[in-house]
């Protein structure tokens, strides 16, 4: 390539990867005004239907994305009081931040692949270019199908990690959309529409404080709408906030 070709490679690159570092950096840099408490859940909490709720406590069963705050696959969520507690499979914090940056990176790349491709009118660029992109989507993907499954292979008579925080410290619940708050929405650009879709009406999304004290996102599909009108509802009236 030319000299301006590679000059114009070089500064998309630049933009693209700097755009999608900024974005990851967000998902995991929010300081919360509270902070989480990290512990065992208790057989409820779990969703272990033998045990019974107690009077005071409101149980909501659900799929959750992998978001921020690294719960996958089947959670429950327990409000009580003044207390909301998560609990589910969760993605160890290392491994979840490797995961989210390979994907981003490797899709951010893709962009400046493609417009060597353009510029040079070579072939060449343009298949590496789609290779990247599906190496990119493999990540994506494959972590999404394992983490579930692997989260419960590692739990103690079926009682899983909880996240525990105040009710007063959730904000900005939505339904639907709003589960790319935050940064994901970057992350997961040519799959956000898809997702949006998918989540209409059932994924209750908030922000909350995890056990480090950073503010994340949580996102939870819910089984019907009517729950999930239920769940936000119950969530926004804690807070006093509209979504």
């Amino acid at each position: 390539m030319q000299s301006w070709q590679w000059i114009t490679c070089l500064v998309i690159a630049i933009v693209a990867v700097g755009a999608m570092s900024s974005a990851i950096v967000r998902l995991f840099t929010r300081r919360a005004s509270a902070k989480a408490t990290l512990r065992r859940g208790s057989p409820v909490e779990s969703g272990l239907f033998v045990k019974t709720v107690p009077g005071d406590a409101q149980v909501f069963d659900a799929w959750a994305y992998r978001m921020a705050a690294r719960f996958a696959g089947r959670s429950r969520l327990t409000v009580y009081e003044d207390r909301v507690v998560v609990a589910g499979p969760r993605v160890p914090r290392r491994l979840y931040q490797v995961w989210v940056w390979d994907q981003g990176v490797l899709l951010a790349l893709v962009i400046p692949l493609l417009v060597a491709a353009i510029v040079n009118l070579d072939w060449r660029w343009l298949v590496v270019a789609v290779v990247t992109a599906v190496v990119s989507f493999a990540i994506s993907m494959g972590g999404a199908g394992l983490w579930p499954g692997l989260g419960e292979l590692f739990e103690e008579e079926g009682c899983f990690m909880a996240v525990e925080f105040p009710r007063s410290s959730i904000r900005e619940v939505d339904i639907g959309k709003g589960w790319s708050k935050g940064g994901f929405g970057v992350v997961l650009f040519p799959y956000k529409a898809g997702i949006d879709r998918m989540s209409k009406g059932l994924a209750v999304s908030f922000f909350a404080p995890d056990e480090d004290g950073r503010e994340v996102r949580f996102a939870l599909s819910m089984y019907t709408t009517e729950k999930a009108r239920e769940l936000a509802e119950v969530l926004k009236g804690t807070t006093g906030r509209s979504s």
